[in-house]
């Protein structure tokens, strides 16, 4: 398969005024941008720019021409699982038992992802032998992705849910004084672990605290202790229990496998799984300790999971290529990404990692509320379409569901509303990225 290299995205506002000048110039919609300037001389318009072929995408097809008669009219090919792209479907309450595994099978899923993070104990000792049963039986090469849950980082149960977080009020956040102890009356607390530990030991005045998933945000004002700190309540809510909690500027340094991910890994390495996902990379060595523990459990090199690092923190882009060169892929986890990084930054670092896993042979999937409303519809929205298939042309191996087919109301559906626009960007993948 042909890699994609990275389409541009744009210029620099330094460039866009000579740019602008250019084209003006040599356009032959000349009198048209000549009029709008002419109303409007101190305003610069990306727009116009682009209609005037300064984009990369406009000067290799500014002169294509399309037959859209054509176009409108072609079919793609009605089996959604005629595909080259992947699809990985995570497993929960609502697939958990055989039929449903069949079903999804039959509609097109390619990997099962086995969530470490909500596994309970003799769970994944049932359904992996069911899935490779079924598979066997329907003939369909099916593979199995083991996701350690990694270091992250959770709030404590709430003693009365949720617990209202106002703006403008402050708040404690430190590590539980006993075993037990309940977020309550302006006090969030974390159980003690050593990753948890590390985190509320590094934080530092002026640092945000993001909960659950960024719907809250806190500023750090005061140390009090070495076990608590003082915060400003910037964007308030409800907190409930387990929540996770994020913090961008902080990197920790601590294991990459806390004592659950070991257990889990332990279990995974003895059911020869096809893939483990390794959660919240931040530098090479973090996946160097999963080649270690293999090392220790005396798995042959040539019977190993591939390992896919999970790209969530600002530290594993600056560290993107020694974490992709010791990697077999990775995956583009927008969900802790967009937390750590603030959404607006997503889609081009998205660009950026595919291209880099391309370029570098390395397999690459792309993750995250694909069709998150499918969860709770039988419909997906046009954005999640359009993001499906961008995520083909951008030339992603392959994309995943999450909530979708682990608690979604239909989760086989989905599968096939994701085959079917897989299907159909394919068949125009080469017009809207000429590389793939």
């Amino acid at each position: 398969m042909a890699r994609p290299t990275l389409v541009a995205l744009g210029r620099a506002f330094a460039l866009l005024a000579s740019c602008q000048a250019f084209h003006v110039a040599h356009s032959p919609a000349r009198p048209i941008v000549a009029r709008r300037v002419a109303v409007r001389p101190t305003v610069r318009r990306v727009s116009v720019a682009r209609m005037d072929g300064a984009s990369a995408f406009a000067r290799k097809h500014g002169a294509a021409s399309f037959d859209m008669d054509a176009l409108v009219s072609a079919q793609a090919n009605a089996d959604p699982t005629a595909r080259r792209t992947k699809i990985v479907a995570t497993l929960g309450p609502a697939s958990f038992d055989e039929p449903m595994i069949r079903k999804l099978i039959a509609a097109g899923v390619n990997v099962f992802r086995l969530n470490s993070s909500h596994r309970q104990g003799g769970q994944f000792e049932a359904l992996v032998p069911m899935i490779r049963k079924a598979a066997a039986e329907m003939n369909k090469p099916v593979e199995l992705l083991g996701d350690l849950q990694g270091p992250k980082f959770r709030c404590a149960n709430v003693k009365a849910e949720p617990m209202p977080l106002a703006a403008g009020s402050t708040v404690t956040l430190a590590l539980a004084s006993s075993d037990g102890e309940l977020c309550d009356a302006g006090r969030i607390v974390l159980t003690r672990t050593k990753e948890q530990n590390a985190m509320i030991g590094g934080l530092t005045v002026g640092m945000v605290v993001k909960l659950d998933d960024g719907a809250m945000r806190l500023r750090v004002t005061k140390r009090l202790s070495p076990d608590a700190l003082e915060c400003l309540v910037e964007v308030g809510g409800g907190l409930k229990s387990r929540k996770g909690i994020n913090v961008p500027d902080l990197q920790i340094d601590c294991s990459a496998l806390t004592a659950k991910d070991i257990d889990d890994a332990t279990y995974l390495l003895t059911q020869k799984l096809d893939y483990i996902a390794l959660s919240f990379v931040q530098k090479g060595s973090d996946i160097t300790e999963l080649t270690d523990l293999m090392d220790a459990q005396g798995v042959p090199r040539g019977e190993r999971p591939r390992i896919i690092p999970k790209i969530e923190k600002p530290a594993a882009l600056r560290n993107i290529d020694e974490i992709l060169d010791l990697a077999d892929g990775l995956m583009v986890a927008r969900g802790d990404l967009g937390v750590e990084l603030g959404l607006e930054r997503v889609p081009f670092f998205q660009k950026v990692l595919i291209s880099k896993a391309n370029k570098a042979g390395k397999f690459v999937i792309t993750a995250t509320q694909m069709l998150e409303s499918m969860i709770g519809a039988e419909v997906p929205t046009r954005a999640e379409v359009s993001d499906v298939a961008n995520a083909v042309f951008d030339g992603t191996d392959a994309v995943m569901l999450s909530g979708e087919s682990a608690v979604g109301v239909n989760p086989p559906e989905a599968v096939m509303m994701m085959g079917r626009t897989i299907v159909e960007a394919e068949m125009h993948a080469g017009m809207v990225s000429p590389s793939l």
